[in-house]
């Protein structure tokens, strides 16, 4: 990795790390996630960075890929369980980093769970580690507390303007043979659960990616591409679109249909268990270097 490139990383670790602090004291009952939302991405932008993706502030049994909307009236109530994923890049060198705060005290030991098996995964993050052990330390750690890893969610690699590259790192032992290198740089994000340990997608989706330029019949759609080129393949929130929410989703609609964008749907427990997610973001050395610590 050169010199360029690892400062770009810590700096945008830095201000991610940053951020995720100074959203504790966001966190309340009460709270509408749009203003939630709002205020995390903004904060990202007023210290000189951009979103790698859209926040995403997922309740309870949803796991994953929920950003608020528009017209989003959601607000945190008591017992809830919320999971606050925040992405920040700069010149396309990504941080992505996550915690859960419960409202409910007796829900607690599940996200004691993601935070210990965080600690023990990215200790393990060095040249020559395999996949399949970083593995087990996360399942075992979380099994530990009473609860189950989510076996189809995976930490991955980070590339630059790419969010999900090789290796995936997933929450369950598994038979990969993959071995760390030196310098890669990896999103460990653990996902436990008091479900059975599974997602499943919905049919909500407010998250988007550009996967490839098509020719497209409205107006809007076009309009779309032209305003997703900006983020150069990263993914970006239904709510950013500059256009009224009806012609926004018409035109979404499109574009799904022509194989235009990529879509991120609203990941939910098959059971309705409650989940937690922690995240940091590490390049492997020999002493790992955690940029969003």
């Amino acid at each position: 990795m050169d010199k360029e490139a690892e400062e770009k990383y810590l700096l945008a670790g830095k201000i991610a790390a940053e951020v995720r602090e100074e959203s504790r004291s966001w966190l309340k009952v009460g709270k509408p996630l749009l203003e939630l939302a709002e205020q995390i991405e903004g904060a990202i932008r007023s210290k000189g960075a951009e979103p790698a993706f859209p926040v995403n502030l997922s309740l309870n049994e949803i796991s994953a890929h929920y950003t608020p909307p528009k017209n989003d009236e959601t607000k945190i109530a008591d017992k809830d369980m919320v999971k606050i994923d925040i992405g920040v890049h700069v010149d396309g060198y990504i941080a992505d980093t996550a915690y859960t705060v419960s409202f409910n005290e007796e829900k607690q030991h599940i996200v004691e769970a993601v935070k210990e098996a965080l600690d023990e995964a990215v200790k393990m993050c060095k040249p020559g580690a395999m996949v399949a052990d970083i593995s087990a330390r996360i399942e075992d750690t979380i099994k530990k507390h009473n609860c189950n890893p989510v076996r189809n969610l995976t930490g991955h690699g980070l590339d630059r303007y790419t969010e999900h590259a090789e290796p995936e790192i997933p929450n369950v032992k598994n038979n990969s043979s993959y071995v760390l290198k030196e310098d890669q740089v990896l999103a460990i994000e653990p996902f436990a659960t008091d479900g059975e340990g599974a997602v499943k997608d919905t049919e909500t989706v407010f998250i988007f990616m550009i996967h490839e330029r098509k020719p497209v019949r409205s107006v809007d759609a076009r309009k779309i591409m032209n305003f997703a080129s900006v983020f150069s393949g990263l993914p970006f929130a239904e709510r950013w679109i500059p256009l009224p929410l009806f012609n926004t989703r018409m035109a979404l609609r499109e574009l799904s249909q022509r194989g235009a964008v990529y879509e991120y749907p609203v990941l939910k427990e098959k059971s309705g268990g409650k989940v937690a997610q922690y995240e940091h973001t590490v390049i492997v050395r020999d002493e790992p270097l955690i940029t969003t610590k």
